[in-house]
């Protein structure tokens, strides 16, 4: 099942706001929440029964994500004229066969007003139910109601007399009985444009209990009976004015074990302010993010604990004389549940307004706004930085650090003559000098332990990560075959887990395996599962398509890394090697049929169309191969592995050649006479972005003996706030890596003023500005930066920018051109001319609209 998550946004008018706000501050009497209260059964441990319907669901989710900051009318032209939202609402209204149902707070887009129209002349039941105070002259509802569209103007509960009322704020719409859709968005020109918004859209069957749900709050709406709104409620689905919505909200937050992300327009509540902050005080890390307009708003006992605990807030930036706002309502627990809705945080969105409040704990649902939060707190200021007057990039500058280690390495270990990996437990003084054994240095320790303990106190690096080999199991396999079964995996995770607990703060040991045979296409290392994968070797297309998929519908975030490539020849002499590519000759070329069996199947490419159609007449000399079936291959390949792709190895890795502990640099080596820079930069790495591909670059050890860290001195660089394993994932899985050959060259690199290395970023201007900034803290020679930039779908990419003599310890400015519309890359290369080690930024990818 696939979810796909665009769209833009629009505001509404102040006055809005202000109502918002104020019937929020008024309301008198709320229920006060008692922290101590148990949770109710469906939030136990943060999960929930299911209703039996979820696998009978789709879903998409529909993010506006407008590409500015502060946003121009430019800006808000282009994404009314490319609204995602838009077009989704009028699809689903023009396929309706029976009913149209809308409850909207304000409505002002024309082109859904149209398709309203023609559906009502195909003889569909269409009703609208909106806030009652668009029941004024000129408004489009209004006119609606004159066209002879059934309309009602409604108003929520009564607030205390005075003709005081709260408000229809619900954002729905149901088609058919079978598709509901829901969210944050007002149809307004804001709404649907520069507001950051979310709707979800959910497709499913006759009487799927979620949709009826929403179909009897509609019906309360319409008969305007705020009484029996709360009454619709379900296990995952609670309606306003009641107290249900902040009760889900409340054991939400209670059931949180890591972290609790809110995107909020306005949270006023005190017993949930209450709840943040007793949520940090356990130890979860809890954000805030909001508008900057109301920093000053957020005040009082209960905020004052919440700053104790340790609570973080980040205030979005917004252009005001465009109305334009941060509008989600919304809280993200553990990355794994969604609370969402359509009403502030606030007593008059609990008990005054028409509002709905939902629980979604499908990842294809939650994934996307895990992205979306990541992106708001890049962009997104902390009271220092506003005061400070910092961009989001010094801000990210600051607030994170620069970890070194290596994602891939091996140790000796078999059990009862089977093999479970393939390292070695033997040195060497020199490169090529006599092997000799160090089993005497374990004392006792597991070999996993001692590799971990070596890498961290030794190889003076930050992380590790073991990776064992594994594959899918066969009797016919020699018993020094490395494979590691699943309790040996279990002992590896328990491994280094205990490591790093013990380091406390200064080492994390990861667990993780390669999967794959060299000769089957290439190998791959999975980062983020407690689950070994024993998927058949060769077939990529079941490890992206079943078992990656299965271990996200399951909670994790698995990620992956592409180990080794070798997509091309490195010399264009000779046509034996295990290279992965050649074109412009006859495969029967190649003496060697092992090697021509070999020829495009690298990381699964023969597992999808058109390669898997073609790929055996190539082996057989029927045809030739086809840049065009490779190209069209390869969009295939990204697209399912997208979702788990984040790295390739960029430099070659000698862990079955260097066995010292001289700290070498492995990309220099020798060929003939000479010494030469030897790296996998542009000929796979660059291949493959120019393909669509989005990862970062890695260093590579693949250590097969005892000197985890010493004896190479690359490292994989990883940008991140905290060193642990959690922390570390999230980096790797939102890019914010690099590739060095040094051991501690600290880089950041930065576009637009907010949008770090291994992010997006998206303009309507023909460039875009960039920034870098670099440091060694034993090295002071002269260094050298390069600018990269590519375009997705050319055949190069091009160097557009050499500084030579450029200074440590500064921030570089230099602009970028972005000569055509589409999908560009840039990265940046630094080199330390004094010792010639160089090092490889993720890009970042830039799209010119």
């Amino acid at each position: 099942m696939r979810n796909t998550w665009y769209p833009r946004t629009v505001p509404l008018r102040t006055a809005y706001w202000a109502v918002i706000f104020a019937a929020s501050m008024t309301l008198a009497c709320v229920p006060s929440a008692d922290e101590t209260a148990a949770v109710e059964p469906g939030f136990q441990d943060g999960e929930g029964k299911g209703d039996q319907f979820d696998s009978q669901r789709t879903y998409e989710v529909l993010l506006t994500e407008p590409f500015c900051d502060t946003c121009t009318n430019a800006d808000k032209t282009y994404l009314q004229a490319n609204s995602a939202i838009i077009a989704r609402v009028i699809e689903m209204i023009d396929a309706a066969t029976i009913s149209v149902d809308v409850a909207q707070f304000t409505f002002s887009v024309r082109e859904i007003e149209d398709a309203m129209y023609r559906a009502k002349a195909r003889g569909i039941k269409v009703r609208l139910a909106i806030d009652s105070g668009q029941n004024r002259d000129g408004s489009l509802a209004r006119r609606m109601a004159t066209n002879g569209v059934d309309v009602r103007f409604v108003k929520g509960a009564d607030i205390g007399g005075n003709n005081r009322f709260g408000l229809l704020h619900s954002k729905f719409m149901i088609v058919d009985g079978r598709a509901l859709l829901s969210g944050s968005n007002n149809w307004s020109s804001t709404g649907i444009t520069i507001n950051e918004e979310n709707t979800i859209v959910v497709r499913s069957v006759t009487n799927d209990p979620l949709i009826k749900a929403f179909g009897c709050h509609f019906d309360a709406i319409w008969a305007s009976n705020t009484g029996a709104s709360g009454e619709c409620s379900t296990d995952d689905a609670r309606f306003s004015p009641s107290s249900a919505g902040r009760t889900l909200l409340r054991d939400g937050i209670r059931a949180s074990r890591t972290s609790v992300d809110v995107l909020m327009h306005h949270l006023l509540f005190d017993d949930l302010i209450k709840e943040l902050a007793v949520a940090a005080e356990r130890g979860v890390r809890v954000r805030i993010i909001m508008n900057v307009e109301d920093r000053h708003a957020y005040t009082g006992p209960s905020w004052n604990r919440f700053h104790a605990a340790g609570g973080e807030i980040r205030y979005k930036q917004n252009n005001a004389d465009a109305f334009q706002i941060m509008h989600n309502k919304l809280a993200v627990v553990d990355n794994k549940t969604l609370l969402h809705g359509s009403g502030n945080w606030s007593g008059s969105g609990f008990f005054n307004n028409y509002e709905f409040y939902v629980r979604y704990r499908n990842q294809a649902v939650v994934t996307p706004f895990v992205g979306l939060f990541a992106r708001l707190w890049d962009w997104s200021l902390s009271p220092q930085a506003l005061d400070e007057g910092w961009s989001a990039a010094r801000q990210h500058h600051g607030a994170n650090t620069v970890y070194f280690g290596n994602l891939h390495a091996h140790f000796e270990e078999s059990v009862e003559g089977k093999s479970w990996d393939d390292g070695e437990l033997k040195r060497s003084d020199v490169l090529g000098g006599e092997l000799f054994s160090v089993l005497d240095e374990l004392a006792g320790r597991p070999a996993a332990r001692y590799a971990y303990e070596y890498a961290r106190d030794q190889g003076k690096m930050d992380f590790m990560a073991l990776s064992p080999h594994v594959v899918d199991d066969r009797a016919s396999d020699a018993a020094n075959h490395p494979n590691i079964s699943e309790l040996g995996f279990e002992q590896l995770i328990a491994t280094s887990r205990a490591v790093s607990r013990e380091s406390a703060g200064r080492f994390v040991a990861i667990p993780a395996a390669e999967w794959n045979t060299n000769s089957a296409g290439n190998h791959i290392n999975i980062f983020g599962t407690d689950v070994l994968c024993k998927v058949e070797r060769d077939r990529f297309d079941v490890l992206y398509g079943e078992f990656l998929s299965e271990r996200v519908d399951n909670g994790e975030r698995p990620l992956l890394q592409f180990n080794h490539p070798r997509t091309f020849r490195r010399h264009d002499e000779g046509l034996l090697g295990n290279w992965d590519q050649i074109f412009d000759v006859n495969l029967l070329e190649i003496t060697r049929a092992a090697e021509r069996r070999q020829k495009f199947n690298d990381f699964g490419l023969d597992d999808y169309p058109p390669m898997s159609e073609v790929r055996n007449s190539w082996i057989l000399g029927e045809a030739v191969p086809s840049r065009e079936v490779v190209s069209q291959t390869l969009f295939n390949l990204d697209q399912a592995t997208r979702p788990y792709l984040r790295l390739m190895e960029v430099t070659i890795g000698r862990g079955t050649e260097i066995a010292h502990e001289n700290a070498q640099n492995p990309s220099w080596v020798q060929r003939g006479e000479e010494m030469e820079r030897f790296t996998r930069v542009q000929s796979d790495w660059e291949y493959y972005l120019l393909h669509g591909f989005r990862m970062a670059p890695a260093a590579n050890h693949d250590n097969h003996y005892a000197n985890w860290g010493t004896g190479h001195s690359s490292r994989t660089a990883i940008i991140a706030p905290t060193l642990s394993e959690q922390s570390l994932l999230t980096a790797i899985d939102r890019r914010q890596v690099y590739a060095s050959e040094d051991e501690n060259l600290a880089i950041g690199f930065y576009a637009g003023g907010r949008v770090a290395m291994g992010g997006e970023l998206s303009t309507l201007s023909d460039h875009v500005s960039v920034k870098f900034h670099f440091s060694d803290p034993d090295y002071d020679g002269p260094f050298e930066v390069r600018v990269y930039r590519g375009t997705v779908g050319q055949e190069s990419v091009e160097e557009i920018a050499h500084l030579t003599g450029a200074a440590e310890g500064q921030w570089i400015e230099q602009r970028v051109s972005l000569p055509t519309k589409g999908t560009h890359f840039i990265y940046i290369d630094v080199n330390e001319t004094g010792v010639e080690r160089m090092a490889w930024t993720a890009p970042i990818w830039v799209e010119r609209l």
